[in-house]
């Protein structure tokens, strides 16, 4: 009996290894082969923050969009954005420091460290870890250039987050909320 009870649980684990997501492959660092391909807008759609703190504060946030640029310095990205959050548009820019598949920069009092990881195609994947004096904490996110995501591309995502020990609840963009102007585009 003990040995056939064996048999069944490690039947049990081969079948669970088997259908659990293989994690190596899914937070692949992404680097595009012509980099032009991650400047732009990109929408926000989908989120979660690490520890639980930050994982709330996306709650306040009900749309967001970020605009990556090239500069002279083929070592510097400038990211503007602009988030919708505590009924206000709140806008930023940054310049940040491309080495090899990271980027850093420095908001407010915060240094950031930025990774982008393989996802749905045209989408961008956001993984950001942070440090303010004391306090550490990260992000996952996720935009696409439209603001839409197909849900095949939320159980992806959803997997990501997974094998990166993020909240399962992750956050969602609020389609019906306005994206806040971006001021600096002309006309």
């Amino acid at each position: 009996m003990a040995l056939s009870v064996v048999g069944f649980l490690l039947t049990l684990v081969c079948l669970s290894a088997a259908s659990a997501p293989d994690c190596r492959e899914l937070v692949q660092p992404y680097m595009p082969e012509e980099p032009e391909q991650l400047f732009g807008k990109w929408i926000y759609v989908m989120g979660a923050g690490d520890p639980v703190t930050y994982h709330k504060a996306l709650e306040y946030m009900k749309s967001s969009w970020i605009e990556l640029q090239p500069t002279s310095d083929n070592l510097t990205v400038t990211l503007r954005w602009g988030d919708y959050c505590f009924h206000r548009c709140i806008f930023g820019k940054v310049n940040a420091t491309v080495s090899g598949l990271t980027a850093t920069f420095r908001k407010n009092l915060s240094d950031h460290k930025g990774h982008l990881l393989q996802t749905c195609s045209d989408c961008l994947l956001w993984t950001d870890t942070f440090r303010n004096v004391d306090v550490t904490g990260r992000y996952i996110m996720q935009f696409t250039r439209t603001g839409k995501i197909h849900p095949t591309d939320v159980e992806h995502f959803r997997k990501q987050a997974e094998c990166l020990n993020f909240p399962e609840n992750y956050h969602s963009y609020d389609t019906t909320a306005e994206l806040c102007p971006d001021k600096e585009t002309k006309s």
